[in-house]
């Protein structure tokens, strides 16, 4: 009897490996020769499965962006990446796929890679999106952040005496923590009128810049294996900060955010509300139009913790990018110093950021700052209704089509030298080389709806931070080289090589 259970028991195995194994070899039949992307150019190994990008992105760390790139190069400006999603390297397409396409849904396979898809960030369908980024656009509009000012000014002020600090003891200075702990400082003031005062820590060391950057890097593990960070989330959380200790700060950070969300929809917030120099933005969505599913506490939790890691990240590198380039330039720096002396007379006075966007020499920093930062490095697949043609290529509707910041803002065609810090391309009304004007592939924050949400505070933050200190300050770089700077490893953001200990500089005696 035992012997029969045996036998059917083995007999069952055999018949399930040997089901799964014609499913198997179906599938890669039906990928190679049936499928609606079969005749699209590509490797044949990208055709059957996603293998190659787990191998790329999750064992080499943040290298699938480049092994496209060497793709493009063998097949040209359109490829077949992986079984169901296509990637062009065009530069001139780049407004017709994110802006003249018009609204679009997110491909929602990739827009979870957080394990959230309660941001608007993460919203795939454009229907609900638009309910969610139109609650805060105006919150992040031109206006809202001109009526911000003051509040951005005050943190430079901290920044700047740091740096007077600094500058006393003759102290290495770890600037690109020093930048991430102010757009930190920003953007929580402005989200929830609160302050974990990274700019004083002694060498900014306890800042949101390593949680989020850890989080960016394991969001390449859980866009392959979306099970992982379901498990890790349920676990208790001391358990998984010994893990990765890291979250620590980032845990804190969300508790403190759903807690406040708590507080202001029972009342418990209004007399502080009240008192406070300006509106939060959580307090705007929650006294808002919003449907009342879309106040809810976690959704919102979710909301702000993207929102402020988006705003602590990307801003933080572009500065870091800037100051970089423009201390390592001595000519560059000069200019630039010469043009704030002359419009800032009196280093004591604090030009408002409107006045600042007008000094041509500081605007072409600030762009090539944010052109050589890249904004956020990952592809960006975008779902059309219709059909899609490109270059005699008709793109089936519905299908994931990609095209990554990365290859515009280095796009020799475009910018020639595009590793080299030129604040001269943007002065004036400048050109590209094929004639088009050079503002259409300025595209650091994205384009159309889905743009940076952020791009007036970034903007802000990039031309008020760098007028205070180079109209302030002498800087000179301490053992960083451009390997400290540039890309090396994408997780959703940049990421220079896993050894850099940053952009560090020394303030040169006043």
């Amino acid at each position: 009897m035992d012997m029969a259970v045996s036998d059917a028991l083995v007999r069952t195995l055999l018949a399930a490996a040997g089901a799964y194994t014609l499913y198997l070899i179906g599938l890669v039949i039906y990928r190679l020769y049936f499928h609606p992307l079969a005749k699209f150019p590509g490797p044949k190994y990208a055709a059957i499965s996603h293998w190659h990008e787990v191998y790329y992105d999750v064992i080499l760390q943040g290298q699938f962006t480049f092994k496209v790139q060497e793709m493009h190069k063998q097949y040209g400006p359109i490829v077949r990446i992986v079984p169901d999603e296509l990637h062009i390297q065009d530069s001139d397409f780049y407004e017709t796929l994110y802006t003249k396409a018009g609204r679009v849904d997110k491909y929602e396979w990739m827009a979870g890679r957080f394990g959230d898809h309660n941001s608007a960030f993460a919203t795939a369908s454009d229907e609900l999106h638009r309910i969610r980024r139109g609650a805060l656009n105006p919150l992040f509009s031109r206006q809202r952040i001109l009526d911000l000012q003051d509040v951005i000014q005050v943190k430079i002020d901290i920044l700047v005496d740091r740096v007077r600090e600094f500058q006393a003891e003759g102290k290495v200075m770890p600037i690109n923590r020093a930048f991430s702990a102010l757009t930190e400082e920003v953007i929580l003031e402005y989200c929830f009128n609160l302050s974990y005062d990274a700019l004083r820590e002694p060498e900014f060391e306890k800042s949101l810049h390593d949680p989020i950057m850890a989080a960016n890097q394991f969001s390449n593990v859980s866009l392959q294996f979306p099970w992982v960070p379901k498990i890790l989330f349920n676990l208790p959380q001391s358990i998984t900060v010994k893990m990765q200790p890291e979250y620590a700060l980032f845990f804190r950070m969300q508790g403190d955010f759903r807690k406040q969300i708590d507080d202001m929809k029972s009342g418990k917030m209004k007399d502080v509300l009240e008192k406070s120099s300006h509106r939060t933005v959580f307090q705007e969505l929650i006294e808002g139009n919003l449907p009342p599913s879309e106040k809810n506490s976690l959704r919102l939790m979710g909301e702000a913790s993207v929102v402020v890691a988006a705003g602590v990240v990307t801003t933080g590198w572009a500065l870091a990018t800037a100051a970089f380039h423009i201390i390592n330039n001595r000519p560059i720096f000069q200019k630039l110093r010469a043009e704030l002396e002359a419009a800032i007379q009196n280093p004591d006075v604090k030009p408002s950021w409107t006045e600042l966007e007008k000094l041509p020499y500081l605007a072409g920093c600030v762009r090539e700052a944010v052109r050589m930062s890249y904004g956020v490095t990952v592809r960006e697949p975008r779902l059309l209704s219709k059909p899609l043609e490109y270059k005699g290529w008709i793109i089936p509707p519905r299908t994931p089509v990609s095209m990554t910041n990365v290859d515009v803002c280095d796009d020799e065609v475009i910018f020639p030298n595009p590793r080299t810090f030129r604040p001269e391309r943007w002065i004036g009304n400048p050109k590209a080389p094929n004639g088009q004007s050079l503002e259409r592939y300025y595209i650091g924050f994205g384009k159309g709806t889905r743009s940076c949400l952020g791009i007036n505070l970034a903007q802000a933050e990039l031309h008020m931070t760098l007028a205070a200190l180079f109209r302030n300050f002498d800087f000179e770089l301490y053992h960083t080289d451009i390997s400290d700077l540039e890309l090396a490893h994408d997780f959703f953001a940049p990421s220079p090589r896993r050894d850099s200990k940053g952009v560090r500089v020394k303030v040169k005696p006043a």
